[in-house]
């Protein structure tokens, strides 16, 4: 897949807005600690990871949802004003043969968005997604907004992923927008709740987003698995988009399809858990067969886009571990932000959100017109690399 570079001009990306539960988990209290071997659990403490987030028992929809409403409330657009949905799937949906896109549709109140479901990419899944939704932008020739939502919270019971990382749960929603329809104004709020990092309760009563029961728009509490259907009341303005989208260069091998999984049809979700199927070729074949193909992409993008590396104000890529960041900074001679190091202490690793949390946490540093350099990868294989520039506030 070529980057589009010249075509995906107008095509702008955020402001992210991320949901995080309000419980934490540190990672010296994972409780799978009590059964690894002395050499692995001395792996786990040396990922850099101090603490994860927490769902509980809401579901992906559920994250997806909450994140959704504020990515709505933030840029002020009404919900029935979208013209596209494009939800990046879980690796766990609640049910087979159900839309977890359709339902996450509903609930928001999209009545009229082209709604789709993204996945299969692992964490380059939310790359693939701005991929569909920049070019069904391009293709409507004219002014159009593009949702794009998901929910993550880890498969398994247990969240350290052997020998690479710790998984923690987050919902995060942001809108892709033509040149000519950024936004701009002030937020409204979504039937007089806000959505964002706030307590919620589950299974003990209604969920609670900012201190106060947490609805669908329908006016009644909120309970995973209600797809009472949303909406919002018309909003007036919002907030500019984040950054515009250069260009985007997406690559996938299927040599890796299963190399990470979990064994499900023959086990109950309890006993779930990720496999690597052979760490060797994870360390060391992938791991050089990864730097060789992000090396390539960036020297590609960099290339169509007519920008140097020197021209760079940042890069980042998705959070595994400290030594992951020092390996990537070795192999491609590219500093990694400071601020995919924090949200790797304070977050863990969050699939496809990683990349966009971080783009967000940089924000605020980038001068505008500032380049910034995202990478991600993910062990199905697949990698992507983009460049944006930071637009004004």
């Amino acid at each position: 897949m070529s980057a589009h570079t010249g075509t995906s001009a107008g095509i702008r990306i955020g402001p992210v807005h991320f949901w995080h539960p309000e419980h934490t988990l540190a990672v010296t209290d994972l409780p799978e600690r009590a059964t690894l071997p002395e050499a692995r659990d001395r792996q786990l403490l040396a990922l850099g990871i101090d603490r994860v987030r927490v769902a509980g028992g809401l579901t992906e929809t559920d994250l997806a949802e909450r994140a959704a409403l504020g990515a709505l409330a933030d840029s002020g657009t009404d919900p029935a004003d979208l013209d596209g949905l494009l939800l990046v799937q879980g690796r766990a949906p609640e049910y087979l043969m159900a839309s977890e896109a359709t339902r996450l549709q509903h609930r928001i109140g999209a009545t009229r968005a082209l709604t789709l479901g993204v996945g299969d990419l692992g964490c380059v899944s939310s790359s693939a997604a701005i991929e569909i939704g920049a070019a069904l932008l391009r293709g409507r020739g004219g002014p159009g907004r593009i949702l794009v939502a998901m929910g993550v919270r880890a498969a398994a019971t247990a969240r350290y992923r052997p020998p690479m990382t710790v998984l923690g749960d987050c919902g995060a929603a942001f809108l892709l927008t033509t040149g000519d329809d950024g936004g701009g104004g002030a937020p409204y709020t979504s039937g007089g709740h806000t959505v964002g990092a706030a307590p919620y309760s589950s299974g003990g009563g209604p969920s609670t987003v900012g201190g106060a029961p947490y609805t669908s728009g329908s006016g009644g509490p909120y309970t995973p698995g209600d797809d009472t259907a949303g909406g919002a009341p018309r909003p007036a303005g919002g907030r500019a988009a984040r950054y515009r989208l250069l260009g985007q260069e997406l690559r996938s091998d299927g040599r890796y399809a299963d190399l990470f999984r979990i064994r499900y049809r023959e086990l109950p979700p309890e006993r779930w858990a990720e496999e690597c199927a052979d760490e060797n070729a994870y360390s060391f074949q992938l791991a050089i067969e990864s730097r060789n193909r992000l090396r390539d992409l960036n020297a590609e993008l960099l290339r169509r886009c007519a920008t140097t590396q020197d021209e760079l104000a940042a890069v980042v890529m998705q959070n595994l571990s400290m030594g992951a960041f020092a390996f990537w900074q070795d192999a491609l001679g590219l500093k990694i932000a400071d601020v995919c190091r924090d949200n790797l202490a304070g977050h863990g690793h969050l699939g496809p959100a990683d990349v966009l949390m971080n783009l967000e946490s940089l924000a605020p540093s980038v001068p505008v017109g500032g380049k910034v350099l995202v990478m991600n990868s993910s062990p199905v294989a697949a990698w992507c690399t983009a460049l944006v520039e930071r637009l004004p506030d």
